[in-house]
């Protein structure tokens, strides 16, 4: 066997670290909501360092100053960077030594990853690092510059010597100058800044383990501690046992409620948020303004609802940047729909307010669109079942009753196949289930038809009032013609169920052919161009006929309400009976395409109804007429022409809304409309 020639010496060969390529890569995109994170690394650094020094004591001896650095002494101009001074240990030799660590492993007991301060690196062109801390020979200053300026080594200028006067451990972070890209994403209200605080390092405010944090802009001083407490109305805690691993058993989690004043909202785009927490600093976030239907609530309502969770799962699952967690979308679901449900036992008082709301909303439209009556049993469940919080509007609601409906009807008829096609044992349900169903849907149909009557009466009753008061004038009577069947239309034009004659009388409602200002000309055989302004119609093909019956043909003449104009030379009376002679002449009525709807003979009968307001002239007319009788409630007057094979009924415009009135008013006053 040929001997094997070395090549290289025996040693292991080493591993390179790229400091610049291990910060390029971090997970740091420039964004608004990335601009502040190296800021909350540095004050996290300092709540380490205070509660390592003062343990017990933290709350009362440790402290933790934020000053703000501008380009100028202007409010408005631009924020460069930040200084981050504590009282705490400093950087003792065992800190030192996990600083010059990437990644280090000192801080994991509490949750650290060893990577916050390349933050530092990769929004910052410089990082000023000025510490004080227990030596053997005393206090000990440590100082130097950390940034990456081309070489391996990001410390530059390090000097460690023994302090001459006697002071005080602590640390100073000055991270200035921002990255101009990231320096342009910086918030430039201070007030901002405090917000921002306060949500990131929510925990350490709800919980009340705070040191003194002070926040300076220029002149401007906030204490952060008492800007929290200042604007809380109201908190809790509550704790969830969620069921989430199957193996190590239910996952503890603590939900902190907080109602702050809205000037300390942390976020923009909403009012109401979700935080969740991950080794005490906020890593993820949502929006619950939707989910809770609330705008501002408190006393006064002017408060912001802030929720925070925290627990021993969502520490171990936060990603080393702190900005999310490393589960799935799905375990998130689980988690934010008990926290959600948590915060509404919380804001109980408010959303029973919605709820309420809802309820009187959704009633009233039922009231309005009676083709939801089957709803309004149980209104109570199906506000809560199928309304979220933020479901308020008229609109939204009638939506979300529609919806329901059709999809009610939808497996009312997909049950009512299986019953017809496999037998009572093949549906889930009992037939009387489905029966009541049934029941209901056509009930609803019913109460939307009523509900529609009602409606046109009430506009056929404001029609007959005066158009112009002052002046005594009149609608014309082209108003009321439209109402009941559109000018110069005819059933081809319209649906046969689309016309209002059930006004004057409810049998007509079955009548599908009708003309409304058509010329003779158009549907007889007659040569005239007058225009009767109503011809109604029974067509056997398009609805029921009684056996052995021949249905009349309906001739409806308006008057314009208030009209006084009559003499022997304009009798309406005359007027209808002349119509009848000229359908007589015609023969038969036809379609538009020569279609053949009804014969006329001598024996068809005629139905003639006169509406108008019985003004002094138009009641000397009729004395003189065949229609001279008055009617049974004295209120109308008609007579039978044997010539014609013809009735005339003279009616009032009052009579025919009254008759139409009364005729419903069983059905308004079942559904509440009276």
């Amino acid at each position: 066997m040929d001997a094997v020639l070395a090549v290289e010496p025996a040693v292991e060969p080493g591993f390179e670290f790229d400091l610049a390529g291990r910060v390029r890569n971090l997970g740091l995109p420039v964004s608004a909501a990335n601009s502040l994170i190296p800021l909350f690394e540095a004050v996290s650094n300092g709540l380490h360092a205070v509660e390592a020094r003062w343990s017990d004591k933290v709350t009362t001896s440790g402290e933790i100053k934020i000053v703000v650095h501008r380009r100028s002494e202007e409010e408005s101009s631009g924020i460069i960077g930040f200084s981050v001074t504590d009282n705490g240990v400093g950087l003792t030799a065992e800190n030192w030594k996990s600083f010059l660590t990437s990644d280090s492993p000192l801080k994991i007991p509490r949750g650290g990853k060893g990577v916050g301060r390349l933050g530092w690196l990769k929004a910052f062109s410089d990082c000023q690092i000025t510490s004080r801390f227990d030596g053997a020979d005393g206090i000990m200053l440590r100082q130097f510059s950390f940034a990456l300026r081309g070489g391996k080594n990001p410390i530059h200028g390090h000097r460690l010597e023994r302090e001459a006067a006697h002071g005080e451990t602590g640390t100073e972070v000055r991270l200035v100058p921002y990255q101009t890209h990231f320096e342009a994403y910086c918030p430039k209200k201070v007030s901002t800044i405090a917000a921002k605080l306060v949500g990131h390092f929510l925990n350490y405010f709800a919980v009340g383990k705070l040191p003194k944090m002070t926040l300076t802009d220029g002149a401007e001083f906030i204490n952060l501690g008492s800007y929290y407490s200042d604007n809380q109305q109201r908190s809790d805690i509550k704790i969830l046992d969620l069921p989430l691993d199957p193996i190590l058993g239910a996952s503890e989690f603590t939900v902190y409620h907080v109602l702050l004043r809205k000037q300390l909202k942390f976020l923009e785009g909403g009012n109401h948020w979700m935080f969740y927490a991950g080794n005490e600093r906020v890593a993820d976030e949502e929006q619950l303004d939707s989910q809770l239907g609330l705008r501002y609530v408190g006393d006064e309502g002017d408060c912001v609802y802030v929720g925070l969770v925290t627990g021993p799962y969502l520490d171990m699952h936060v990603n080393q940047e702190r900005t999310s967690f490393t589960f799935g979308k799905e375990r998130m679901a689980e988690i934010h729909k008990a926290a959600v449900g948590s915060a509404k036992e919380f804001l109980g008082t408010y959303i029973d307010r919605i709820r309420a709301q809802q309820v009187e909303t959704t009633g009233q439209i039922i009231r309005d669109n009676p083709q939801f009556l089957p709803f309004r049993d149980a209104l109570g469940d199906f506000v809560e079942q199928n309304l979220s919080l933020n479901t308020q509007g008229v609109e939204d609601i009638f939506l979300e009753l529609s919806r329901r409906k059709h999809r009610a009807k939808r497996q009312l008829d997909g049950q009512l196949r299986t019953l017809k096609e496999q037998g009572p044992d093949s549906v889930q349900g009992s037939v009387e289930q489905i029966t009541k169903a049934l029941n209901d849907e056509k009930k609803s149909s019913l109460a939307e038809y009523v509900v529609r009557r009602k409606a046109i009466l009430e506009l056929l009753d404001s029609s007959l009032a005066f158009a112009e008061p002052e002046k005594r004038k009149y609608y014309k009577e082209e108003v009321i013609h439209e109402l009941i069947v559109p000018l110069r239309t005819s059933s081809e034009d319209l649906d046969y169920n689309q016309h209002n004659l059930w006004i004057l009388d409810d049998r007509l409602a079955f009548y599908s052919f009708f003309l409304s200002d058509k010329p003779f000309n158009t549907y007889t055989d007659v040569d005239s161009g007058r225009e009767p302004d109503l011809a109604v119609i029974f067509e056997p093909s398009l609805a029921f006929q009684r056996e052995g019956s021949d249905e009349p043909v309906v001739i409806i003449e308006f008057k314009r309400p208030g009209r006084n104009e009559y003499d022997q030379n304009s009798n309406p009376v005359t007027q209808v009976l002349e119509y009848v002679d000229l359908f007589r002449a015609g023969n038969a009525v036809r379609d538009k395409n020569g279609k053949l709807i009804k014969p006329i003979s001598m024996a068809t009968r005629f139905v003639c109804y006169v509406v108008a307001d019985f003004t002094d002239n138009l009641k000397k007319v009729l004395r003189y007429s065949i229609a001279s009788h008055p009617t049974a409630d004295g209120e109308g007057f008609f007579g039978i022409s044997t010539e014609h094979n013809a009735s005339i009924e003279v009616m009032p415009y009052s009579k025919v809304l009254r008759d139409a009135k009364i005729r419903n008013e069983a059905f308004f006053k079942h559904l509440g409309l009276d």
